[in-house]
């Protein structure tokens, strides 16, 4: 598609509604309050470099952590290199709504992959914390923040808008 689409507010004109028997005869339309909250969840993801920056800096120990796990036992330094750089990488990416549907997936199952084998598997694992918060919600949280962008795409103020033409 060359370029701009016919009717550039609307991402979704000719496309059914969920109900089949129903179709979108009016360009949906979608206000700037939506793609300045996408914006802010974007931005928020950055919130998971600095873990990643932490390990970056000290990958001998974070290796040593992660060779003590069952799966990051079989190769300790890749399963490593790729946390750590997934955690950095990431974010980076959302964060300027560069490929934004595929990051944001990548992220949410890197997220859930830490929280299931770095906590849940630990021996002394409890539901709660002393404080009474999920045990590992920061994974889970940015699980929750991370997703939502798989399924929305970037929004119109993103790198991936300007590469397609508009369509986030």
């Amino acid at each position: 598609m060359s370029g701009q689409p016919p009717h550039p507010e609307d991402y979704h004109r000719e496309m059914y509604d969920w109900d089949e028997d129903e179709r979108l005869d009016r360009p949906e339309t979608h206000s700037r309050g939506l793609d300045f909250g996408l914006v802010v969840l974007r931005l928020a993801t950055l919130l998971l470099v600095p873990h990643g920056v932490h390990k970056l800096l000290d990958m001998s120990a974070f290796t040593r952590s992660v060779a003590d796990n069952v799966v990051g036992a079989v190769a300790p330094e890749l399963v490593a290199w790729l946390v750590a750089l997934g955690q950095v990488g990431l974010p980076v990416l959302l964060a300027l709504g560069l490929f934004t549907r595929p990051a944001a997936f990548l992220a949410a199952a890197l997220m859930a992959g830490i929280w299931t084998l770095a906590v849940v598997t630990r021996f002394d694992y409890t539901l709660l914390t002393p404080t009474g918060g999920l045990t590992g919600e920061n994974a889970l949280l940015l699980v929750g923040l991370t997703l939502p962008l798989a399924f929305t795409g970037a929004g119109r103020w993103s790198l991936d808008s300007m590469r397609t033409d508009g369509r986030p």
